[in-house]
């Protein structure tokens, strides 16, 4: 639902604004509040469901305050970042209020996090989804009803601050009592825990965000937005592959030794390669007439885009960091995801100033490919039977398809 709220923002923006300063404008506070967080937040989510199940559930509560801390100054920190780029890269024109506000903003969405996995661990699965259905309804009016109303994007920041601080208040009230030091014991231990997965993400996924600044920095204010809508994927490819892998971690932490582990991982494979292929090759091939009708004629070329990116479906669909994680070798994830920031980079910086955005494109799903072959080795290493996670006749197959709907798409449409 958090991902579906950008994607119908982006709509919205696109059939009503007609807009372009101010949508490069949105798109860049996006950047700028997901490149500062998206490590440490993915990196907890990734890891917290495996490190809570470690301890009795009379802890838990002492674990999700320390989270909650954890979020709080990390957020802080992002905020600090998120203002200061917005004040000294030359391609970026903020006010200080409207970078204040929308740090406010982030700092609240980042701490709030803790909420989802307390409804989740806790199995309120009810919660979870008003928590989720309150998010996306609030964000998509805060944002998009003053600009659609001809104010200025200065009252949705404004809107999206109080929002952050609501959502603030909330999380305090549902981790229940004051803090003190005896109650946050868990945050050094968290901290150690997660800190291979967040560092590597931070390298790994960090490579997406640089090639964002690099397009920022050397394409016109269309160019920029059209990368933009087209690196947006459908939200439920994230959703499913990450859920997928979030719970993997889970099951493998407790689960491991069991005797049908393996043959119970196969087939929770091959339900999720039936529920994100067939729709990701329907997406594959109506993409150009979806960006033409969807947004507007000024974003059609941002099928290019989509559709290279989408091809990381297939990565995607792997899981050696969920088998690691789960069973504590997350040592691996800071190599893996260095060989993955640096293979990005290059790749970006090579062929950028070439291929423009297209380019690009290719320089992430490359380097996201190489990032996944890292931790399969690791896993072999460790001696984990990865391809015994895998549906591996299924996979092929629709590997297979996905790539031929690129090539008549792309070549042959």
């Amino acid at each position: 639902m958090k991902t579906f709220s950008i994607v119908v923002t982006s709509i919205l923006l696109a059939k009503f604004l007609y807009n372009p300063i101010t949508i490069n404008s949105w798109e860049t506070l996006l950047l700028l509040g997901s490149g500062f967080t998206f490590f440490y937040v993915s990196g907890m989510g990734y890891t917290l469901v495996s490190f809570v199940k470690r301890y009795e559930e009379k802890e838990w509560n002492k674990i999700f305050k320390s989270c909650f801390l954890l979020f709080f100054v990390l957020g802080c920190i992002s905020s600090v970042c998120i203002v200061l780029s917005g004040l000294f890269i030359k391609s970026m024109t903020f006010k200080l209020s409207e970078l204040v506000l929308f740090s406010v903003y982030m700092t609240g969405t980042v701490s709030s996090t803790v909420n989802e996995y307390i409804y989740f661990l806790n199995k309120s699965f009810r919660y979870l989804i008003l928590w989720g259905i309150f998010n996306l309804f609030v964000f998509i009016v805060a944002v998009c009803l003053p600009l659609i109303l001809g104010f200025d994007l200065i009252y949705s920041l404004a809107a999206l601050a109080l929002f952050g601080l609501i959502k603030t208040l909330f999380s305090l009230r549902l981790i229940q009592n004051s803090f003190s030091l005896k109650n946050l014991h868990f945050v050094k231990p968290l901290l150690i825990f997660n800190l291979p997965v967040i560092i590597s993400l931070l390298f790994g996924s960090g490579a997406v965000y640089f090639a964002n600044f690099v397009i920022k920095q050397t394409v016109d204010v269309n160019a920029f937005n059209v990368f933009r809508y087209g690196s947006r994927e459908f939200p439920i490819f994230i959703v499913l592959a990450n859920s997928f892998s979030i719970v993997l971690g889970g099951i493998t932490a407790t689960k491991y030794n069991i005797s049908n582990y393996w043959l119970e991982i196969r087939k929770s494979h091959e339900r999720l390669l039936n529920q994100l292929f067939p729709l990701g090759c329907l997406f594959m091939l109506i993409s150009p007439i979806v960006f033409e009708y969807v947004f507007t004629e000024a974003f059609v070329p941002a099928y290019h885009v989509f559709n290279v990116l989408l091809l990381t479906l297939v990565a995607r669909c792997v899981f050696p960091q969920s088998l690691l994680m789960g069973l504590n070798k997350t040592k691996y994830f800071m190599l893996a995801s260095l060989v993955e920031f640096l293979s990005g980079i290059i790749l970006v910086l090579f062929l950028t100033p070439k291929y423009g955005i297209i380019g690009a494109s290719w320089g992430i799903t490359i380097a996201y490919f190489i990032e996944k072959t890292a931790l399969i080795i690791a896993c072999y290493k460790e001696k984990i039977a990865f391809h015994k996670s895998l549906n591996i006749q299924w996979f092929m197959i629709y590997s297979t398809i996905l790539t031929l709907c690129y090539i008549y798409v792309e070549y042959l449409y």
